[in-house]
This record gives structure tokens, sequence and C-alpha cells, in this order.
């Protein structure tokens, strides 16, 4: 607990330092978009009630620490058709949200960087979503059978012929008392772009 402590204290010393070098009027905007699978795991059963594809769209602020390391905030959104795994196998619309807080170093950190390679972590929160049919025998209708919690997503980029390709796993992680919902492990690739 002291060592958890002590990191606390030499971070909030740092960040007098840390604010003197970013300014908000150099943010700078980065955008990516592409394929999206995504399952669900419920750890309680180890059992997987559905998976999905789908396509995200990715917009993040980011303000430069240097040429090849940036701070920022990233709002990943996509669209799904997600598949239920039960004996009813049903196709429904899936769809995702989230703000994250996002370090990035190396290529696609900042405008000026020239690495070849890159990487970065997102922490934040947000919710994966799915509209599945209400089969309580009234009629035909949809609810919203979501999973939200804390999203953490670690990802590389790397240069693909002058494109910069992002590969990323994310999860979204449930609260223990949502004992009916989900975790939701991602993985992405996008291409990014300016």
């Amino acid at each position: 607990m002291k060592n958890w402590i002590l990191g606390l204290l030499l971070s909030a010393a740092a960040l007098p330092a840390l604010a003197q070098t970013i300014d908000l009027k150099n943010g700078q905007w980065f955008h990516a978009v592409g394929y999206d699978y995504s399952i669900g795991i419920d750890l309680s059963t180890l059992s997987m009630p559905f998976a999905s594809n789908g396509v995200t769209y990715a917009p993040r602020f980011t303000l430069p620490v240097g040429d090849e390391l940036s701070l920022g905030l990233t709002a990943p959104i996509g669209l799904a058709l997600a598949q239920s795994q039960g004996v009813t196998g049903a196709l429904g619309l899936g769809y995702h949200y989230t703000l994250a807080a996002s370090i990035q170093t190396g290529l696609g950190s900042t405008l000026s960087s020239d690495a070849f390679v890159g990487a970065f972590v997102n922490l934040g929160y947000g919710s994966f979503a799915r509209q599945v049919r209400n089969y309580s025998g009234i009629g035909p209708a949809f609810v919203r059978d979501g999973s939200s919690g804390v999203f953490s997503e670690i990802g590389v980029r790397y240069n693909y012929i002058g494109n910069e390709v992002n590969l990323s796993a994310g999860l979204w992680r449930v609260p223990v008392s949502a004992v009916d919902k989900a975790d939701v492990v991602s993985v992405r690739l996008l291409y990014g772009f300016y």
C-alpha cells in the first residue's frame, strides 16, 4: 500500500512540469475506421452468449508531449451484427461507445512522428449493447441487453505502404453486481488517417 501512495505522490509532483509542456492549442486530431470482432464472455459460467462482426470509427484528440509521445482522449463508436450463441441463434444489432484516456507513442502519436511502429493504451468507460428479441410471449419486442463498465485497450500500429494500420485488443469489464451481463472482448483492425 505504501508503494502505491509513494507512486501517486511522485506522479502528482511531476504534473506541474508536464502541464508546462502541454498546450491545448497544439492539440491534434486523428481518425481511424475499420473492422471489429467482439465476443461476450460470462465469467461465472464461462459461456459465450454472443459474437459480433462490425465496423468501428475511432476519433482521438491528442496533446503532444514530444515528437514521439502524446496524451489524449479517444471515443470509439461502432455498429455490428451480433449473433446469439444460444438455442435460438438469433441475429441482432450490436453497438458500442466508449470515452477513454489515451497514451500514444511512436507512429501516429503526433503529426511530427516519423517512427515506423507505434503503440497505445486506452482506459475509460463504455458500453457494448445489443438489441435482442424479447420472447416473453406478449408479442414482438426488442430490448437492450448491455454490458457497461470499465474499458481497457492495448494496441500497436505500423506503417504499411505509407498507411497507418492499427491492431488492438480491448475489454469491457462489467461490474460484479451485473450478474446477468457478459464481459466483452474485442479485436480491432483499423485504418488510420489524419
